[in-house]
């Protein structure tokens, strides 16, 4: 196996980013892992913000990113390790993408889909997108 210097974990707290992340800490033992977390807030309702308003909306996502990434944190430690974290606003398959690029990560692991029903059907296409796009290997678990 070729020797990996960084790990990006797609995360969105979903059990599938959760098996991803557990996937990164078994495989890449002695790698560095960064969890990342995108919000997209094309995924916030527009009533929602009609009733609350933007910035209550942007702070409640930053809130909910940061419990997402200190609920990896604490996955993590269950395995004995520390990990990096960040969050990017965008589309997750660009934010993902470019991420990856900028910070000279090796491999992308990301779970095939996240929400079920219809998001589902709508977030599994950011796998896709990113196994399509990225310039270095991805591992979509399942």
């Amino acid at each position: 196996m070729t020797s990996v210097n960084e790990v990006l974990v797609a995360y969105d707290g979903t059990p599938l980013s959760e098996k991803a992340l557990t996937h990164a800490l078994d495989v890449y033992s002695d790698a560095p892992i960064t969890v990342l977390h995108v919000i997209d807030y094309i995924e916030e309702s527009y009533s929602a913000k009609a009733l609350i308003g933007d910035e209550t909306l942007r702070k409640r996502a930053r809130d909910r990113s940061a419990e997402l990434l200190a609920e990896a944190e604490a996955k993590a430690a269950e395995h004995d390790r520390e990990i990096k974290t960040a969050s990017e606003v965008g589309k997750a398959a660009d934010e993902i993408i470019e991420y990856a690029d900028r910070h000279g990560i090796d491999v992308i692991v990301i779970g095939s889909h996240g929400r079920s029903g219809v998001s589902r059907v709508l977030l599994g296409s950011v796998a896709e997108t990113v196994m399509r796009r990225a310039s270095l290997p991805v591992t979509v678990v399942r």
